[in-house]
């Protein structure tokens, strides 16, 4: 910047020469586009959050629903849906299972949701759920008494399963 300098009657005034103004414009310019970039790996990573904190919550409503009735149905657990219908196809947690087709369908609340034998998948739903059971747990002798459970949470639910990001969510359930 230039300052003003005073020579008899004339006086210049302070201002900035054009490369100054050029060079600030281009700084400018440079740190906007680093900010914009970085709103697209932003967006992902609150969606993908969202989609991780939902699974969390649809896990724990299927055990919650599985560890209140296995005292009193350890052979035949129904799921209550979120609209009061009960699951028609029973879980029996005294064997073991392990589907190819989701058991329940999850929406963007949490809600669960029975699948139909005439669609297998879950379209128009957030996340498949997948129920496995193992009845071999360590340190129970009775396989009767006590089950490895692993939900599957998967997304997108109407993506093929090689295009679905998924978490395993494990837990004993026992009758006592």
């Amino acid at each position: 910047m230039k300052r003003a300098t005073v020579s008899g009657q004339r006086a210049r005034t302070r201002s900035f020469s054009l490369l100054e103004v050029v060079i600030a414009l281009g700084v400018i310019s440079v740190g906007i586009v680093g900010i914009l970039a970085v709103f697209p790996t932003a967006l992902q990573t609150g969606h993908a959050a969202q989609d991780e904190t939902r699974a969390a919550h649809i896990a724990q409503s299927v055990f919650g629903s599985l560890v209140a009735q296995a005292p009193s149905q350890f052979s035949n657990v129904r799921f209550l849906l979120s609209d009061g219908v009960t699951l028609s196809p029973s879980i029996n947690l005294t064997a073991s299972s392990s589907p190819t087709t989701p058991s329940l369908c999850g929406d963007n609340d949490g809600k669960l949701v029975q699948t139909s034998p005439e669609i297998p998948y879950c379209p128009g739903y957030s996340h498949a759920i997948y129920i496995y059971t193992n009845n071999t747990v360590p340190g129970f002798t009775d396989p009767a008494s006590a089950n490895q459970v692993t939900v599957r949470v998967a997304w997108p639910a109407s993506a093929p399963a090689a295009n679905q990001t998924f978490r395993d969510y494990v837990r004993i359930v026992s009758k006592y």
